[in-house]
This record gives C-alpha cells, sequence and structure tokens, in this order.
C-alpha cells in the first residue's frame, strides 16, 4: 500500500549512561522522542525518534540529546524502508 504523506525519518539510538531515571526524564524532553526504554543489557536504553529529514536526526542526536548530562556513549541505527 502506498503512503502520499510525508515521509518521516524513524532512528534507534542506544545509550550507555550513568543514571537511567536521570537520562530518560531528560530525552522524554525532547521533540521527536517516540519511546524511551530502559534496558537491562549491554546498553542502558534504547530510543526510537522520528524526524521529517535526516538532517533533523542528525542536529537532534549531535546537539541536545549529546549534551544530556550522564551519557557516556550512543550508538545511532537509522531506518530504512527498500
Amino acid at each position: 500500500m502506498h503512503n502520499n504523506n510525508k515521509a518521516m525519518t524513524t532512528a534507534y539510538v542506544l545509550i550507555n549512561c550513568d543514571n537511567k531515571s536521570e537520562v530518560i526524564k531528560e530525552i522524554n524532553q525532547l521533540q521527536g522522542i517516540l519511546e524511551s526504554t530502559e534496558l537491562d543489557a549491554v546498553y542502558d536504553i534504547l530510543v526510537k525518534l522520528i524526524m521529517g529529514t535526516i538532517e533533523e536526526l542528525k542536529e537532534t542526536i549531535n546537539g541536545p540529546l549529546k549534551k544530556i548530562p550522564y551519557i557516556k556513549s550512543i550508538v545511532t541505527l537509522v531506518a530504512t524502508s527498500g
């Protein structure tokens, strides 16, 4: 089925941090965040976000997201459609 709506860019961000609850609280205040979940795995938090363009996605991740205290590392996975 073809959807004529504007294409959106979806990404999943894996985060290692020192304070899960504080980082999630900060993340949930950012624009475009659909979901944030604590993990009991190699990574501490999984975030799903959606933006209008890949440029907006990069700006959010490299700006406000990376500036959140307690975050040690970030891995970003951008979803693509075939």
